[in-house]
């Protein structure tokens, strides 16, 4: 079997594989995940009912305790005591008729009755939707008892209201009975804006009053239902329609109060999670898949890659012999130019110090024979007897043998093989000992040089020896240039920041042309006559300043002629951080 085909037949497995796995996983996530659904919403579905049985009871409170104090109120009225005492029966059921009217127009009571204490009517209000024939004998015994007398009514006719009875007591002794009844149907309409069936039924589950809602539900569910919510089901059509259902006592009114609300939210819940469950098993496997045929796409292109990187090889096996000998051929060329380099440069130093000959010449002839007459005349003085001056003679000798001491040392310094290590090198030496090299050169042109006072404590990163070629170049550059002219001068300030030091080198000459500052950093480009110089000095001085991490640039000179600018590091990049 090919590569390819093995490839081919580990790819459908993995994906069978990735399939049963996500399969399951979603079932998992479907057995949990259901119940919770389900039950998150269910539990939404008991707080609404909850809310809705305390709202209802509170208005069913609010409604009958109006009329529950009215009856005691219109119990204790004077008038109808004086009714009840009269001895014209028929001048006393008028009476009895006009009050019970006016009482239930100004409460709003469904009826208001007036009834001796045997339960016969003696009046009851004229405008009233309905009336019972015969008193509800709860109300009579409670009333005639003197305590407050509750009952609910229901007619022959399906009609339902609520009955509140007082005695009325005089001397004593209840000599009357008042009935004041709430009409029920007030309620239901209440009720009409609650989304939700909603009933009362007494304790044998008859329906007492409910809101449309309710009057559409079959008459197996019109029952009493416990604290506890239940889920019951009405049959609608070819389906049953599931329901949650809770009711609550209401012992003052002996009433059970009921609430039904649909629990099709639960069962959305179970379907949108279901739905969701499988849509992310559906993206979940999508990417799998994805991600498992790229991988296997990039199986094959691997192995086609590894194939043709056999093929190759060989190859390159051979091609890296090749190169290798090409590498250390042109490293032994690095390293011949490298030598050439530092020859050339150690080149450039002795032929500084040659184009400087005639001056040192002077600076070295005309202090030895300086010696030669102090020490003849200190012969002599000491002849005479003259010690002191002849002390004289000779300290003035030693300090002509310190100064061509110094300037040997110096001479020495500059011409040996510089290191290649960086250190810290300090500046004012490094000004004092380039300005002892070029000083003779620079009397020998009778070119002032003036120096700024440099900090003691100011140092560069590099090497002394080749900062010191780049100083004595620019400023024997700056000396020749200088010559001859008006001002015959050349400056060196030393600008010392946080980070770096700047040299600047200015001379009071005729400066350089614009044609000549695009090339005067490269080899072999001089101003000077044939004979005093090969142009190497300031492709040199350009090397070394790269080298140390510096920067140099040509400007113009405010004694009139070229400046130029070098920037070194004070402090290697570690100690800068």
């Amino acid at each position: 079997m090919s590569l390819v085909s093995r490839l081919q037949q580990s790819f459908r497995l993995q994906v069978l594989g990735m399939a049963v796995l996500v399969g399951l996983a979603a079932l998992a996530v479907l057995y949990f995940g259901l119940p919770w659904a389900e039950q998150r919403e269910r539990e939404n579905l008991y707080t609404q009912i909850d809310e809705v049985l305390a709202l209802q009871k509170e208005t069913i409170d609010g409604t009958f305790d109006k009329f529950r104090l009215l009856t005691g109120v219109v119990a204790q009225q004077p008038n109808l005591s004086i009714v009840f005492q009269s001895q014209n029966q028929e001048i006393a059921k008028i009476s009895a008729e006009r009050l019970a009217t006016q009482f239930a127009g100004l409460s709003g009571a469904a009826n208001v009755q007036l009834a001796r204490p045997d339960g016969s009517v003696l009046a009851q209000s004229t405008s009233f939707r309905f009336a019972p024939l015969q008193i509800d004998e709860k109300l009579i015994n409670a009333g005639a008892e003197g305590r407050l007398g509750r009952a609910t009514i229901l007619t022959s006719t399906g009609e339902s209201a609520y009955g509140f009875s007082k005695g009325i007591v005089a001397n004593g002794k209840v000599i009357g009975i008042v009935v004041v009844y709430v009409d029920l149907l007030q309620l239901g309409d209440a009720w009409g804006l609650i989304s939700d069936p909603i009933f009362v039924t007494n304790p044998n589950g008859q329906k007492i009053i409910g809101n449309q809602l309710a009057s559409a539900l079959p008459q197996d569910l019109l029952r009493v239902y416990s604290g506890k919510a239940e889920l019951v089901y009405k049959e609608q059509d070819a389906d049953d329609t599931a329901m949650l259902a809770r009711g609550e006592y209401l012992p003052l009114l002996d009433w059970h109060l009921s609430v039904l609300t649909s629990y099709q939210p639960a069962i959305a819940a179970k379907q949108q999670f279901a739905l969701f469950a499988m849509l992310v098993a559906i993206i979940v496997g999508g990417l799998i898949f994805v991600l498992l045929q790229r991988r296997h796409i990039a199986v094959i292109r691997l192995a086609a890659e590894q194939a043709t990187a056999r093929e190759l090889e060989q190859r390159v096996q051979e091609r890296t012999l090749e190169l290798k000998k090409e590498y250390d051929e042109r490293i032994s060329a690095e390293e011949a130019l490298r030598q050439a380099q530092r020859e050339l440069m150690q080149s450039a130093k002795l032929a500084s110090i040659g184009q400087m000959s005639a001056a040192l010449s002077h600076e070295y002839n005309q202090p030895i024979a300086a010696i030669r007459a102090y020490a003849d005349n200190a012969q002599t003085f000491l002849d005479k007897g003259k010690v002191e001056t002849a002390r004289d003679n000779l300290t003035r000798i030693s300090s002509m043998t310190d100064r061509m001491a110094k300037l040997s040392k110096t001479l020495k310094s500059f011409a040996r093989t510089p290191g290649t290590q960086l250190r810290n090198v300090n500046v004012a030496e490094l000004v004092r000992e380039s300005v002892t090299l070029i000083e003779p050169h620079a009397n020998t042109k009778k070119v002032a040089v003036k120096i700024d006072p440099v900090a003691p404590d100011v140092t560069v990163l590099g090497g002394s020896v080749r900062l010191s070629q780049v100083l004595v170049n620019l400023l024997s550059n700056a000396i020749d240039a200088a010559a001859d002219t008006e001002k015959s001068m050349v400056q060196l300030k030393v600008n010392s920041a946080e980070n770096h030091v700047v040299f600047a080198i200015e001379d009071s000459g005729d400066g350089i042309s614009e044609k000549d500052q695009e090339s005067i950093f490269d080899p072999f480009v001089t101003e000077k006559e044939v004979g005093e110089g090969l142009g190497l000095g300031l492709s040199i001085v350009y090397n070394i300043v790269h080298d140390f991490g510096g920067e140099i640039e040509l400007g113009a000179s405010k004694l009139g002629g070229a400046a130029f600018f070098v920037k070194l590091p004070s402090k290697s990049e570690e100690q800068a951080s």
